[in-house]
């Protein structure tokens, strides 16, 4: 049965859309960070996977071609490592870039047994056209937050992600 969670006030309040009877809780995971982490995040990535569609993207797509445009040329294992995907999904990924032209595959001068991929220039202008939508969708996320509280929520998840790391 689909549920609903409806803020009020304080309190978030579930109700089952086939009788909209009250439920009751103790709302522990409006406290809970990974939860209203997760929540931010997936509302941020579905408002964007509608502009990306625009474009004829999925979202594994926009994540490799930002992480080249960010970083340059890398191999798979790199890519893998900055968007935290798997491998497999990662390759395939690449080979679609490379079938529409985003990317380019090319053996690497340190490591024979590795390749490279890069951007092609089709692929930094398919980019320079998301970046404004997304910059408007990030300004969006973050309207009334100033620069400061955003810098620190920037430090706050590097070091989540640190202690997390550690942790391994």
């Amino acid at each position: 049965m689909a549920r609903a969670i409806h803020k009020k006030g304080a309190a978030a309040v579930a109700t089952d859309r086939g009788d909209r009877r009250a439920r009751t809780g103790d709302q522990w995971l409006d406290g809970f960070f990974p939860y209203r982490l997760y929540r931010a995040s997936k509302k941020l990535q579905l408002r964007l996977q509608t502009r990306l569609r625009a474009m004829r993207l999925s979202s594994s797509q926009w994540r490799v071609i930002s992480v080249l445009k960010a970083y340059g040329a890398l191999s798979i294992g790199e890519i893998v490592d900055a968007t935290l995907m798997e491998q497999p999904t990662i390759s395939r990924v690449v080979a679609r870039l490379e079938k529409t032209g985003l990317v380019t595959r090319r053996p690497s001068t340190r490591d024979s047994r590795m390749a490279l991929i890069s951007l092609t220039a089709h692929g930094d202008e398919v980019l320079k056209q998301i970046i404004p939508a997304a910059l408007r969708h990030q300004e969006l996320a973050l309207n009334g937050i100033g620069r400061k509280e955003i810098a620190q929520v920037v430090a706050t998840l590097e070091k989540i992600e640190e202690n997390i790391e550690a942790g391994d």
